[in-house]
């Protein structure tokens, strides 16, 4: 909608938002979106393991998200990481780590400050392990925080605005398989710590207004492609040697040269 895009053309990049994001997420009504995010992630989290998970984006320095992860090693990326106590500096689009070498990938309201979404995604694509999963935190537009960015020019409300739908999308061009999406804190976007109390009741209708929830939260895997059912019924049939070989090649071929265009297109 043409008011969205309007405050969208103002937003800061994701290196310059960080600084902004975590002042917010101080304040009382961040602290309560956190703390909700927080009790949700114990319900997904337990169940994801592996020796390193990266979160990317320091959002509340002290406090480790990804703690009930099943996890040898945590690190955060942050692009001011030694004033905010992470442990390395860089850019959502070029993350100075190995590829195919981390199990969860945790991004906090990156695609709303990224010039380039399809880039950020790329990214973790890129540094997860085969079956590695991807957490996708960002504010629902569908939603009361929705409106709150309509009128909002400060961080952290002049962000993009991406649907759950356009990303889960996007996150289908590039392979991974949705494990679970929704969205939680129903209470209003207002900055009040005793009405922030005395609506809290209203996360207890998360089953009735689930759809409502300021914050989406978008629980990905990254599939490996002989995994896939309908790809292993049809190399059976294949007769064996030179001509399946040549099939995988070229189908191969194919995603590599027009995943780019493949995710313009779902734009």
């Amino acid at each position: 909608m043409w008011f969205i895009q309007k405050f969208s053309k103002n937003s800061p990049d994701w290196c310059d938002a960080q600084p902004d994001l975590r002042t917010w997420y101080q304040t009382s009504l961040g602290t309560a979106v956190l703390d909700t995010v927080a009790d949700k992630f114990d319900d997904i989290l337990p169940g994801i393991f592996g020796y390193q998970g990266v979160q990317v984006g320091q959002i509340a320095p002290g406090r480790e998200l990804l703690a009930s992860a099943g996890l040898h090693r945590r690190l955060v990326i942050d692009s001011f990481a030694e004033e905010c106590g992470s442990h390395i500096s860089a850019d959502v689009e070029h993350l100075p780590i190995s590829s195919n070498c981390v199990n969860l990938v945790f991004y906090p309201h990156a695609l709303e400050f990224c010039e380039n979404p399809h880039g950020a995604l790329r990214e973790a694509d890129r540094i997860l392990t085969n079956d590695g999963h991807l957490i996708v935190m960002g504010f629902n537009p569908y939603s009361s925080f929705g409106l709150r960015r309509v009128a909002g020019r400060a961080t952290p409300w002049n962000g993009r605005s991406y649907s759950r739908g356009r990303v889960q999308d996007w996150l289908s061009v590039l392979g991974f398989r949705v494990v679970s999406t929704e969205t939680v804190f129903l209470r209003p976007p207002l900055n009040r710590p005793g009405l922030l109390r005395k609506t809290r009741k209203l996360e207890s209708t998360q089953r009735f207004l689930g759809m409502a929830g300021g914050v989406y939260l978008i629980h990905a895997r990254k599939q490996t492609v002989p995994m896939t059912l309908a790809r292993q019924q049809q190399w059976l049939r294949q007769p064996k040697g030179r001509l399946v070989t040549g099939a995988f090649a070229q189908h191969n071929g194919r995603t590599a040269a027009n995943r780019d265009n493949d995710l313009k297109d779902s734009t």
